[in-house]
């Protein structure tokens, strides 16, 4: 069995697996429309985390790890802790970077639209407002967001992923006013 990531499975793996391939799935855009009450948020300031949206020109890139012959019952059963949050499972092609090995299924968690923590599309400058200021167990938002444009450049450098990297951008400048403020209270 193969489980593909396209957020912070690709960052953050804590799980084993036998093998990892680089590649992409069609038919979706990732977005930061998926709340995070358990993560990267708490109830009532929810943090944002992707999901995937459905896109008929849509072509996402990110990672797919072949779970441990023997472990995948236990593997899934972990990662469907860890993705509770508003995620369902389904199946899709995945297309690996490698154009020699031939396109496989992979399974998909996904944050539908009528799950309880999804948010949806919102102007970009909110969405960075929201990840600039949410923190929950697992860190700041910020950490979530930066470890992702970070991996999906370093993974596949020709991704033109616009909405990650408009949003990775937003919150570098809040950042940043908000450091040349501190310098000016501090003087």
């Amino acid at each position: 069995m193969w489980v593909f990531g396209y957020g912070s499975l690709i960052w953050k793996v804590d799980f084993p697996y036998e093998e990892k391939m680089v590649g992409r799935i069609l038919g979706y855009s990732r977005r930061f429309w998926q709340g995070s009450t358990d993560h990267r948020g708490v109830p009532g300031k929810p943090g944002r985390v992707v999901t995937l949206v459905e896109d008929p020109e849509g072509c996402v890139w990110g990672v797919a790890y072949r779970l441990p012959a023997g472990q995948e019952c236990e593997v899934k059963a972990y990662l469907d802790f860890r993705e509770k949050g508003g995620y369902r499972t389904t199946t899709v092609i995945f297309y690996p970077k490698d154009a020699s090995v031939e396109p496989f299924d992979v399974l998909l968690y996904i944050g539908t639209c009528d799950n309880p923590n999804y948010l949806g599309p919102a102007p970009l400058e909110e969405i960075a407002e929201q990840i600039f200021n949410a923190v929950g167990p697992s860190g700041r938002n910020t950490e979530y967001l930066f470890e992702l444009a970070d991996a999906v450049r370093n993974l596949v450098p020709e991704d033109v992923d616009e909405h990650l990297f408009s949003l990775e951008k937003l919150v570098k400048e809040l950042l940043e006013k908000r450091q040349n403020l501190n310098c000016l209270q501090n003087n």
